[in-house]
């Protein structure tokens, strides 16, 4: 993988050029004091900041308005193919803003530049008013190539159910974001698709077909020094060497009543047959059925539940038992399921309705999970051969003064990344790349104890009428 490597974290830029309105075109390469970008499964499009040194006022004589074109092209150095380069010489970025202009000395001023990828300006300019037909996958798709009108790699993975619907004067993002909260799998009828742009283009996505991905990389902390053989650096060790690390989150228990995480209600109301359903979604009695980042989807591998069956009340109840969080929704279905509200020129009605019921609360505990069950922050050396949504493993030693497990039994194993901030620091000796990912798992490899004995205390004696005081 990384034979033949300069160093970890070391880069190339091929191509920084920015074009100004005027049709200016400024090589930015020896005034570039840093450079980042911004990769989140949950963000529709890339972002970045560029930090300038301006000897000759740039921004005023270029003039830097927010409507200037980055190019930019950036390499790991020896590594072969399409996965060492950072390329957007022709999906170029748009500058968006200018900010933080200031003077550093005699002759000089600093100022910082933002940029987007070009489908988000696209976007903001572009509105959708028609009637839109088929799978959502196949309207993320018309989204992307007819409106956006992106010439980067989409991956989509295929929905089941044909849809109607009319978009009332809304963007394009706005239209995929809908497709993402009620869009429905091919595979095993997963609801809990993402929308996401990475480096190397975007995603339709489910957390299913992410879990289901090998590791990419290995992350292990290790002592200073232990990657140097016969006094040369392991290159492919120090790659998968976390620098710093800091566990950011465990899941909140009240947070997650209030969310609906542990367990929750759905009334959906059949406006055509005056009729209402109830479903309740209970996060121990589903776990065993929805896929998680351990097992993945096809590996049989067992895993566990990040939140205790520990009954805490005399009845017996877990956490999950209490559906704290009620939806009320409204649907319109024909005596045989299909959508009342849409029919075929043929007087038929063959599209799917609305149906919460198979997304909205899996999709709601899985999303809330995935924002904040197990959270770890890890520096690393930065590469070009992660991106968000890919799986690996991370391993966190246990910190204890008592000799027992070498890792700690939360933060080990498989681990998706979220989000990733690439740093590439010009200004340093040498030039170095580093990356911040948040990384997140929703299960566990060991199973926590769950002792039927440990409900929770509360005094033996009730609250009476005379023990209230009134004032």
């Amino acid at each position: 993988m990384a034979e033949g490597l300069e160093g970890a974290g070391a880069f190339k830029i091929d191509q920084l050029v920015l074009v100004t309105s005027t049709g200016l075109s400024v090589d930015l390469l020896t005034s570039v004091m840093g450079l980042t970008l911004y990769e989140d499964i949950e963000t529709s499009c890339i972002t970045g900041t560029i930090m300038i040194q301006d000897s000759v006022n740039l921004a005023s004589f270029g003039p830097i308005i927010g409507q200037e074109y980055l190019y930019l092209k950036i390499r790991t150095p020896s590594l072969k193919g399409a996965e060492s380069t950072i390329d957007f010489s022709k999906n170029v970025f748009i500058v968006n803003s200018l900010s933080s202009r200031q003077k550093l000395g005699r002759g000089a001023q600093g100022f910082v530049l933002s940029f987007v990828s070009q489908e988000l300006i696209k976007d903001q300019r572009t509105k959708v008013t028609q009637s839109l037909t088929g799978t959502w996958s196949d309207i993320v798709k018309k989204m992307m190539v007819d409106y956006l009108r992106t010439k980067k790699s989409v991956r989509i993975e295929n929905t089941s159910g044909v849809k109607k619907f009319v978009a009332p004067n809304v963007r394009p993002l706005d239209i995929i974001r809908m497709a993402k909260e009620q869009a429905v799998s091919n595979f095993k009828d997963e609801p809990t698709f993402l929308f996401y742009e990475t480096l190397k283009g975007f995603n339709f996505r489910t957390l299913a077909s992410l879990y289901n991905e090998k590791p990419v990389l290995n992350y292990n902390t290790v002592v200073p020094g232990s990657n140097v053989e016969r006094g040369l650096i392991n290159v492919e060790r120090e790659l998968q060497t976390i620098l710093d690390y800091e566990i950011v989150s465990n899941s909140d228990s009240l947070v997650s009543y209030r969310t609906g995480v542990y367990g929750s209600k759905l009334i959906v109301h059949d406006i055509l047959s005056k009729k209402y359903t109830t479903k309740i979604y209970n996060y121990h009695d589903n776990f065993i059925n929805e896929p998680h980042i351990v097992s993945g989807v096809t590996e049989n591998i067992q895993e566990f539940p990040t939140v205790s069956s520990l009954p805490i009340d005399a009845e017996g109840n877990r956490v999950s038992d209490f559906p704290a969080r009620t939806f009320l929704l409204p649907t319109s279905t024909t005596n045989n399921g299909f959508d009342a509200q849409h029919t075929a020129p043929n007087n038929t009605n063959p599209y799917r309705p609305y149906e919460p019921e198979l997304w909205l609360q899996r999709r709601n505990s899985s999303m809330k999970q995935l924002g904040g069950a197990l959270g770890i922050d890890i520096n690393v050396h930065g590469n070009t051969l992660v991106n968000v949504g890919d799986k690996v493993i991370v391993n966190i030693p246990n910190v204890s003064a008592v000799r027992g497990e070498v890792l700690d039994n939360f933060f080990k194993g498989p681990f998706l990344i979220k989000t990733i901030r690439h740093d590439f620091n010009m200004t340093s000796s040498p030039r170095k790349h580093e990356m911040t990912m948040n990384l997140v798992k929703d299960s566990l490899e060991k199973q926590l104890d769950s002792p039927l004995d440990n409900r929770e205390p509360e005094a033996d004696k009730a609250v009476g009428q005379e023990d209230i005081e009134y004032y």
